[in-house]
């Protein structure tokens, strides 16, 4: 059984169980601070905590939720990444229940588990006995979920089930502070190529802000791209982008 050393640390020397169980709060906290609060970097930040602080976790893997589909997006390894993918395709695995349902789902022998047919084969063959999947959701809104992998048997139950709840916890809450900034970085990335484009426009034609929004409004309606994309090519190649060219 792997435990933190921080965790190891404070349960020897007797603590009291609220010092314990703060001691590990912070704990998480740390691992999961991310000093740039970019996506990518808190996605992996995420699973490689999860190795490293979650009792008895060997491999992690993270699905996020995109357009109502579990997403494998970030792992700790092959067996995370092949397991994780192959939920997605079958439609079934303890992470699919766990999202569908909002509720952690734990396997004490995933290879031998009926709920999961088309899974037990492939976990069997990749090592992967125990399981557990836990919905990472903030104030009702699921996100994704958090697959941790075992070789032992029955590995996630009783104090160190309830640590990897509460790291997953946290790191739902660093995912959305993430998502956040990153939809943030995105949207005044776009405020600043349409302010450029715009600008182009206005001084090569002489046109108005209102009249160069219109003309990338056009360009993206007739082209079918996000005018996003047609005022980066006009900054890139200072021509609005035609019907039937790509992109550039």
């Amino acid at each position: 059984m792997v435990h933190s050393p921080e965790l190891s640390r404070g349960a020897d020397e007797g603590d009291e169980p609220d010092l314990v169980a703060l001691t590990v709060v912070a704990q998480v906290a740390r691992a999961l601070h991310v000093p740039s609060g970019d996506l990518d970097s808190t996605l992996e930040a995420i699973v490689r905590s999860a190795v490293r602080t979650v009792p008895c976790a060997e491999d992690a893997g993270l699905l996020l939720v995109n357009r109502g589909e579990l997403v494998p997006i970030a792992v700790t390894g092959p067996r995370p990444e092949l397991l994780d993918q192959l939920q997605r395709r079958a439609g079934e695995g303890p992470c699919v229940d766990a999202a569908t349902s909002q509720r952690i789902v734990v396997s004490p022998d995933v290879t031998r588990d009926p709920r999961w047919p088309h899974f037990h084969e492939a976990a069997a063959e990749l090592g992967a006995v125990s399981m557990a999947c836990v919905p990472l959701q903030v104030e009702s809104r699921m996100t994704g979920a958090l697959s941790l992998y075992s070789s032992q048997p029955d590995a996630f139950r009783g104090a160190d089930l309830a640590f990897t709840e509460v790291f997953a916890t946290l790191a739902a809450v660093a995912l959305a502070e993430a998502q956040r900034a990153d939809q943030l970085r995105s949207a005044l990335t776009s405020r600043d190529l349409l302010g450029q484009a715009k600008g182009i426009l206005m001084e090569r034609d002489r046109v108005d802000p209102d009249e160069a929004f219109r003309r990338l409004s056009a360009a993206s309606q007739t082209t079918n791209t996000k005018v996003t994309v047609v005022a980066e090519h006009l900054v890139r190649t200072g021509e609005l982008l035609a019907p039937g060219a790509r992109p550039r």
